[in-house]
């Protein structure tokens, strides 16, 4: 009898009863078939925040921040675009109000921060003149540009940054020389403290005897920036001062108009913030074309730096009479400003910001001159004059186009100016004076506020 235990290719049957699935066993399948029914059934989030543009508000406070006067310059003018009236409250020394009916007037020699809420807020306009001098009061920039300072004993410039706030403002400023950026420790993370005026004299800060530029950029806080620029011509020559507009930003086809009546020394001044060198292309532009004459040859301007060019002869020759500005065609983007020193009077006219719908700008009474040019296409431009009492006196169509320029004598009652815009971009200036001559560059006015379009998301 044989065994089967023994026989090849067979194995013992194992012994004891068969497994059972338990509880556990049961769980661990179904919980994850439940969880990845669950997620299936949930639909995924659409997060498009980024591609949502801020949307417009109406202003709700405004400030602006009036430079410190210069001599016959004591007296700061106010008015509302809008034709509001109200309360306006004055600050640096002390806190006051002002009340605003038309055009209102503060007398300070000092550094001056107006702020107006509600209705108010929108479209308020203030400025500076004197004899042969004017500014406007700004709203504060996050960047500025002053193209054309002086470093020199013969010319010369002081910076003015002042903080409308109770917090610090912390600022660094850029210098741009002949030959590419200067290093100035001194002008790196400038901290101003609240309510405070910080000024650097650049003839003790960075001496030079080439024209200078400056770029002013605010990484905390908020400041009101000004420069006031002085020609002194040694001995028995003129002596002369007046306030240097700033640039917003570089632009590659820039127009500067404001040159008054008067012949006198010219002197142009050309940015470059790239770093790459850059071709400008003069133009002269008169009331009736643009044109480039025999002697005015291209500038060439170096990665970083300031070039500068007299101008005087070819602005004072026969193919140049009737000018009121310049165009300059460049490579890449530049700034510039050209500066004038005539009868004894300095006057400063510079790159323009392009308008497409609305300006404004406060007057004193006496002669002055609406400069408008660089049309891209016909368009009309409307002004609109009032008095210190917020009273109509001039209101006037103006037709422009490409090569058309209007210089236009304003009622010399007028206290405010409205201005705008149709159908095309145009650049516009104000001439004040005589005595004097003084150019005032018109900027977009500031009626809405930006407020970003700020969402939870899930991610």
């Amino acid at each position: 009898m044989t065994d089967s235990r023994s026989r090849p290719g067979r194995r013992a049957a194992p012994s004891g009863p068969a497994r059972r699935a338990g509880p556990l066993d049961v769980l661990a399948i179904v919980i994850p078939l439940l969880t990845v029914g669950a997620i299936s059934l949930v639909s995924p989030v659409v997060d498009d925040t980024t591609t949502r543009p801020p949307a417009e508000v109406s202003l709700t406070r405004t400030t602006l921040v009036c430079p410190a006067a210069l001599p016959g310059a004591g007296t700061v003018s106010v008015a509302s675009a809008t034709g509001g009236s109200g309360e306006v409250t004055t600050r640096l020394p002390a806190e006051d109000t002002l009340a605003l009916d038309g055009t209102a007037r503060v007398a300070t020699g000092r550094p001056v921060v107006l702020q107006a809420d509600g209705e108010l807020a929108a479209g308020l306009v203030a400025g500076r003149y004197g004899e042969g001098t004017a500014t406007s009061c700004d709203l504060p920039s996050p960047e500025q540009w002053f193209t054309g300072v002086g470093a020199s004993a013969e010319h010369a410039s002081v910076l003015e940054l002042t903080n409308p706030d109770r917090g610090p403002a912390v600022a660094d400023v850029a210098v741009l020389g002949p030959d590419g950026p200067v290093d100035v420790p001194a002008m790196r993370g400038v901290t101003v403290p609240g309510g405070r005026t910080v000024r650097f004299d650049l003839a003790a800060v960075v001496p030079d005897r080439s024209d200078l530029s400056l770029r002013v950029v605010v990484s905390r806080g908020r400041l009101g920036a000004h420069v006031v620029d002085l020609v002194d011509e040694l001995g028995r020559g003129a002596r002369s001062r007046d306030w240097l507009p700033p640039q917003a930003a570089p632009a590659t086809t820039s127009y500067v108009v404001g040159l008054g009546g008067k012949p006198g020394d010219r002197v142009l001044a050309v940015a470059n913030p790239g770093d790459d060198e850059v071709r400008v292309a003069l133009r002269v532009v008169t009331q009736e074309s643009e044109f480039t004459p025999s002697r005015l040859e291209e500038l060439t301007v170096p990665p970083g730096a300031t070039t500068s060019v007299d101008l005087t002869g070819v602005l004072q020759g026969n193919a140049a009479r009737g000018a009121i500005g310049l165009r300059l065609d460049s490579s890449l983007p530049v700034t510039a400003s050209l500066r004038t020193l005539a009868s004894g009077d300095l006057s400063h006219a510079v790159a323009g910001a392009p308008l497409d719908d609305r300006a404004a700008l406060t007057l004193p009474r006496g002669p002055a001159r609406l400069v408008l040019a660089g049309a891209d296409r016909a368009g009309v431009v409307t002004y609109t004059l009032r008095d210190q009492r917020g009273r109509e006196v001039a209101r006037e169509r103006v037709a422009v186009g490409p090569g058309v320029s209007p210089r236009i004598k304003l009622d010399p009652d007028g206290t405010q100016l409205d201005l705008v815009v149709q159908r095309t971009t145009v650049v516009a200036a104000v001439e004040v004076g005589p005595p004097g001559l003084a150019v005032v560059p018109l900027t977009p006015l500031v009626l809405q506020g930006l407020v970003a379009d700020v969402r939870p998301s899930l991610r």
